[in-house]
């Protein structure tokens, strides 16, 4: 039996009240039928909370009283002419009928600030907060209390009102259960698939440091002398220090099972180069590492997507009578993603007895064949800036141009074929350029004399499946025109 608020029904429903009070256990908010003429826009039951149950009204001050119980929350729109004082006289007429306890009532202004009423609530978002009116009553029963929250208001469009019934009962502590045979068990080792077959093309690991379990290549690079930034410090104003290194770089971005913790992937590498002699420079986590976007744009790092404060950073040195070896190790993630950036840097010295400083091999290459590989132009990873090595190659060529003012030349850019054929024939062309425009801005040579061509991976000299031809199939060649000589 459903009771609504009418006083003809009031008599005839005393009979059933506390009936309905007690059948209606899981459904405690059922006890009250709904308004007539209204529309139930929400309707929600918490398993078990703590209710803030208002109790008074001290000098502009709600007092609370916490109740935990079983919660169904009821919330109505009615049509305008239902007005909120209204709705909560007919509930207080019913609980007064049943026996019930006003605990605290209120309207308009006498229910305090609004706002902090609101807040203490939270009401659904239906509710508005124009001429409020507010009951809070308590029905007792053998079985259990049950306390009634009623907040209705009203604005132009339609009035609103919320029920909030809970119902007193023991916080039930059954949810979880247990096995204790999983106290005995041994810990159990995640494995991971073998992801490899996803590398990039070209790539593989540093013999020294193999890869974890279900990592895959998603960045790689490898020089045979050039220069990388590390991290050696960051000030207590969180600036990095920085330094540059020179040797053969080999530097690894992979892609890491989320399942792996930022700090199990970066102690694992620590670890590993522990055992190979390594011995730390320099570490650092999370915000101790200064900002991530700005440390990513210093060391020009392959990985980059995470969140500052799950960073790891270390640097290591290994001495030998050959040549030090640094690793960097830089470890940063998400929820949603990890990744783990292994650098090397074998310390070795440039070879610099390469055929192009030599201007009298220049010129007999170029007599000979009518092109000559630039091979001593090195350029930082990715990028058209030339190193400064590459001084003394644009030194030699521009002395060899000089000398023959009248011949017009090819500087031809070229890859090898990792990457992708367009993003190839950008970087030669980009890398081209930048040698022509060094010759004409730094040396006066005539821009009439130079043209600037990239073709990418397309003529090679050697072969791309080896580590050697590709390093041969980088290069800039100065090509003599034969139709203007």
């Amino acid at each position: 039996m459903k009771l609504w608020l009418g006083k003809g029904k009031i008599k005839f429903a005393l009979g059933f009240a506390f009936t309905t009070l007690l059948v209606t256990t899981a459904s405690a908010g059922e006890l009250f039928s709904a308004p007539p003429e209204s529309e139930l826009k929400e309707r929600t039951v918490q398993h078990y909370t703590k209710f803030p149950l208002v109790i008074a009204l001290e000098k502009g001050k709600l007092i609370v009283q916490k109740q935990g119980g079983r919660l169904t929350r009821l919330g109505y729109t009615l049509q305008p002419k239902h007005e909120p004082f209204h709705l909560k006289n007919n509930y207080k007429a019913q609980i007064e009928a049943l026996g019930g306890e006003i605990l605290f009532e209120c309207e308009e202004k006498a229910c305090g600030r609004v706002k902090n009423l609101y807040q203490l609530l939270e009401p659904n978002d239906t509710i508005s907060k124009t001429a409020p009116a507010f009951l809070v009553a308590k029905l007792n029963d053998d079985t259990k209390p049950i306390y009634l929250s009623v907040l209705s208001a009203t604005q132009k469009q339609h009035t609103s009102l919320q029920v909030d019934v809970l119902e007193v009962i023991e916080e039930p502590l059954d949810l979880i259960s247990v096995d204790r045979a999983y106290l005995s068990a041994p810990a159990e080792v995640l494995t991971f698939e073998d992801k490899s077959g996803k590398d990039r093309q070209g790539s593989k690991d540093h013999p020294m440091v193999q890869r974890l379990p279900g990592a895959w290549i998603v960045e790689y690079t490898q020089l045979g002398f050039g220069r990388s930034k590390v991290l050696t410090a960051v000030t207590e104003k969180r600036e990095h220090q920085i330094v540059a290194l020179d040797g053969k770089i080999t530097d690894i971005g992979y892609k890491l099972p989320r399942q792996y913790s930022e700090y199990e992937v970066f102690t694992n590498y620590q670890s590993a180069l522990s055992k190979l002699g390594f011995v730390s420079q320099f570490r650092c986590e999370g915000k101790e590492c200064g900002d991530e976007d700005k440390l990513h744009e210093e060391l020009n790092t392959l990985v980059h997507l995470g969140f500052e404060e799950n960073q790891f950073y270390g640097l290591y040195k290994l001495e030998r009578p050959e040549g030090n070896v640094y690793a960097m190790v830089y470890v940063i993630g998400f929820s949603g993603g990890l990744w783990g950036e292994l650098r090397v840097i074998e310390e070795t010295e440039l070879k610099d007895d390469r055929l192009v400083i030599d201007l009298e091999g220049l010129t007999d290459k170029i007599a000979q064949t009518g092109h000559v590989a630039l091979d001593g132009l090195l350029f930082e990873f990715d990028s058209d800036q030339m190193l400064p090595e590459s001084k003394e190659v644009i030194n030699t060529l521009a002395t060899y141009l000089k000398a023959h003012p009248d011949w017009i030349f090819y500087v031809v850019g070229h890859t090898d074929d990792k990457g992708s054929e367009s993003y190839n024939q950008k970087l030669a062309d980009k890398r081209a350029k930048s040698v022509v425009k060094a010759l004409t801005s730094e040396y006066q040579i005539p821009k009439r004399q130079l043209v600037a061509k990239g073709v990418g991976e397309y003529a090679p000299v050697a072969n791309n499946l080896n580590e050697d031809g590709q390093k041969q199939n980088r290069r800039v060649e100065l090509v003599l025109r034969s139709d203007t000589k």
